[in-house]
């Protein structure tokens, strides 16, 4: 075997005596040929007998004694031969033990041990290419590990505490990478801020400087490999990061007031007995006879049949109920998207209305063009109802909806002359508020987006700002703010905020990822990027606007998306619910209110210079108030309270007066294209298992929402059809009665844990309510 496979892994079989207490800097996979044998890891005590399998964790200290003559297949797999191809590899624990009682996975131990057994068997024939075929066993062996076997087990992070999202990031991703050289500089750019601006901003936040915290979490598990493994000063030093041997002398010295060697000597329990396990000794004997390579065959099929495992891959999250939620959520402010004003004249739009706040209920109806030439009384009998008779209207049916206006008003298209303009405002406030009454108008809020942002724009602005509180003081005006990760705030928008910083009373902003990826390239790598793409600019945008001194204003992302597809076909394959949940309940961590489109229709004729996007938005409806993923999204998260217990990849548990809600969701960042076909979509199943502690003992029901491509989506439905077109009143029906997501109610007595599962197709979404009976 090469020096370079050498170091990627370690197989043998053994006869075991005893290995006394030591850690390994891998995983560390056990198999039972014949015999038995007594492993303890930390506290935990096993016994295996033949054909036994057991996993050891990465750093887990444990110790091995053979009770009666034993050969046993003992695999290393070190983290870092697999970190290239798995960056989260290190923060992986799994819970692989062939005697725990699962009966559904007896298939993958098999598949396991064949695995094993090929591998050795690959390792001592060295035909033309068995480091190559060795490595590709191993990979897909991890490969099973990770899919099937991954367990979280979530922790009260020190840093979890922390409101500050961004921080938090940058502390997770030290955590995830401090064996490697990282530096405040890669940071600083993947987060859009200058060196010296993230420097001040983390020592302040954290009370140390970047390179202190990342000092002190290399010398955390290095003190750990010092005490229970026989490696060198060395190569402790540069399996924990740092540099050389002489860097981590000097930083152990600064916090220990000791070398690295003199702790070891002071604090090593058996400093005489620790033997790494490729050490031969007396507590062990290496077999290599080719009897025991016969043996070991009998976990390959005799016809030489290769496992296909087509099950969904599987993961599970213990979940320890904590006595405090981790967060309490703000309610978040949802804004109705209409496009222009007039639209909202027509029948359709109206019913749609009504159906939207009879079931999602949304607080604001965004629109643009307030005073359009369509309102103009021409008609001699309207006319004895004032100039704003048609937009009184409108906005009298908005607020028996329960909608305020949220006016948006586009400078350079809507307004010729800004002294009629703003003389033509003042009427308006000036009637609505004796038409209306101001409890009723102090709700409206209005945005203005410019394109120049010169002494024009800044004396509109203002003169537009002291009208509206002649009338309305407590009526928000602000501003749009246009914005990206890449660009951040241009010099000219940054002045006019810095110039009108007290008068700008809420931001709006848009932020669309598909602009960032090209939908011809089929290397789904770059759709990986815009997996936090909402997040980050919202985090980003929040620390520009503070540093221009609007430091408490509300922001609104009026216009999203998530990643999507980019042909009408594409856009009904993707199915994106889980995206939509994540970026949603991500974002509205941050900001303060998020836009939503009415229909299909009004995202079409309002987004027309978006050519190379499919949609600039996210809608609620299709044609004939079919309601769209989005619809459900909305009205299942409505459920969801705003305590939250905990949260971790794909899940969220909260907690209300009504019991407890958990989110699951399959978010998966890959090219729509691929979403046409099956075999795909398949693969990219999941399924979550979850173990939760802690709840209160007695009765409980359970409803179990699931909103994926079955259920919730028309688009499939549709597919069914020969005729393409929804033209009949039939059709619709059927369409609206089947496109629901899917339910199932059950009981459950809690006397100690509860279980649950879920299997999730592509972006799948799922809601359970675990409600007490009694």
């Amino acid at each position: 075997m090469s020096g370079a496979i050498e170091e990627s892994y370690q197989i043998s079989l053994q006869n075991i005596q005893h290995h006394s207490q030591h850690i390994n800097l891998g995983i560390e996979i056990l198999l039972v040929i014949r015999g038995e044998i007594e492993v303890v890891v930390n506290q935990d005590s096993y016994h295996l007998v033949e054909n036994d399998l057991l996993l050891i964790n990465a750093n887990q200290v444990h110790n091995i004694k053979g009770i009666e003559d034993n050969v046993v297949l003992l695999l290393q797999i070190p983290l870092r031969s697999i970190e290239r191809y798995y960056q989260d590899i290190h923060e992986c624990y799994f819970d692989c033990y062939s005697s725990k009682e699962d009966h559904g996975q007896y298939l993958l131990f098999d598949q396991i041990r064949q695995l094993l057994a090929e591998i050795l068997i690959a390792h001592y024939q060295k035909q033309d290419g068995s480091e190559l075929e060795t490595t590709s066993l191993i990979y897909k062996l991890v490969t099973i590990l990770i899919r099937n076997f991954k367990t979280t087990y979530l922790q009260q992070n020190h840093f979890i505490s922390m409101k500050d999202e961004r921080i938090k990031a940058i502390l997770a991703y030290i955590e995830k990478n401090y064996l490697k050289s990282i530096s405040l500089e890669e940071i600083a750019k993947q987060q859009y801020l200058s060196l010296y601006y993230l420097s001040r901003y983390f020592k302040q936040e954290v009370g140390v400087s970047f390179s202190q915290y990342v000092k002190q979490v290399r010398l955390k598990s290095a003190v750990r490999e010092l005490l229970y493994t026989g490696h060198t000063i060395t190569q402790v030093a540069l399996n924990n990061g740092f540099p050389n041997a002489k860097a981590f002398n000097k930083a152990f010295k600064e916090v220990y007031q000791q070398t690295p060697a003199e702790y070891r000597n002071l604090h090593k329990k058996e400093p005489d007995h620790i033997e790494e396990v490729h050490y031969v000794s007396d507590q062990y004997t290496l077999l290599k006879s080719p009897n025991f390579l016969i043996e070991i065959s009998k976990y390959i099929p005799s016809n030489e049949k290769i496992f296909t495992l087509m099950d969904p891959a599987v993961s599970t999250v213990y979940i320890d109920l904590p006595k405090e939620p981790i967060f309490i959520r703000k309610k978040d402010r949802r804004l109705l998207v209409i496009g222009q004003l007039e639209y909202a004249l027509q029948e359709e739009v109206q019913a749609e209305l009504r159906l939207i706040q009879e079931l999602l209920q949304f607080e604001y109806v965004y629109f643009t063009n307030l005073f359009s030439s369509t309102f103009t009384i021409t008609t001699h009998l309207l006319q004895t109802g004032g100039q704003f008779y048609q937009i009184n209207t409108l906005f009298n049916s908005f607020r028996q909806l329960g909608l305020a206006p949220f006016i948006r008003v586009e400078f350079e298209k809507e307004v010729e002359r800004s002294s009629d303009y703003i003389k033509m405002l003042g009427e308006f406030l000036q009637q609505s508020v004796h038409y209306f009454g101001s409890d009723f108008v102090e709700k409206w809020q209005f945005e203005l987006a410019f394109e120049e942002w010169g002494k024009t724009a800044g004396t509109f602005y203002r003169n537009f700002y002291e009208t509206v509180k002649k009338w309305s003081s407590a009526t928000k005006v602000g501003l749009y703010v246009p914005f990206s990760l890449e660009t951040g705030i241009t010099a000219p928008v940054t002045a006019f905020l810095k110039q009108f910083a007290n008068e700008c009373e809420l931001v709006c902003f848009t932020c669309n990822p598909n602009e960032q990826v090209d939908f011809t390239d089929m290397n789904n790598s770059i759709f990986e990027g815009v997996k936090d793409f909402l997040m980050k600019s919202c985090i980003d945008l929040k620390a520009k606007l503070q540093s221009v001194g609007l430091t408490d204003s509300p922001i609104y992302l009026t216009n999203w998306n998530t990643l999507y597809g980019n042909t009408v076909d594409l856009s009904g394959s993707f199915f994106r619910s889980s995206l939509i949940f994540k970026d949603m309940f991500n974002v509205m961590k941050i900001i303060s209110g998020l836009g939503f489109w009415i229909d299909t229709h009004s995202l079409e004729i309002n987004n027309w210079k978006y050519e190379h996007i499919a949609m600039n938005g996210i809608a609620l409806l299709y044609y004939y108030q079919l309601k769209r993923p989005a619809f459900f999204n909305i009205q299942l998260m409505a459920k969801m309270n705003d305590q939250i217990l905990a949260e971790g990849e794909g899940f969220v548990l909260t907690k209300g007066d009504q019991g407890y809600q958990l989110a699951i969701y399959n978010t998966s960042y890959v090219n729509p294209s691929y979403s046409v076909e099956s075999f795909f979509l398949s693969s990219l199943t999941k399924e979550k298992k979850f173990v939760i502690s802690g709840l209160p003992h007695g009765s409980y029901q359970i409803r179990k929402h699931i909103l994926d491509r079955k259920n919730g989506a028309f688009y499939m439905k549709w597919m069914n059809f020969k005729q393409r077109d929804i033209n009949d009143q039939e059709t619709i029906t059927f369409l609206k009665q089947r496109t629901y997501p899917g339910l199932q109610i059950y009981e459950e007595n809690i006397d100690s844990d509860l279980y649950l599962q879920s299997t999730l197709t592509l972006n799948a979404f799922h809601l359970i309510e675990i409600k007490p009976l009694s």
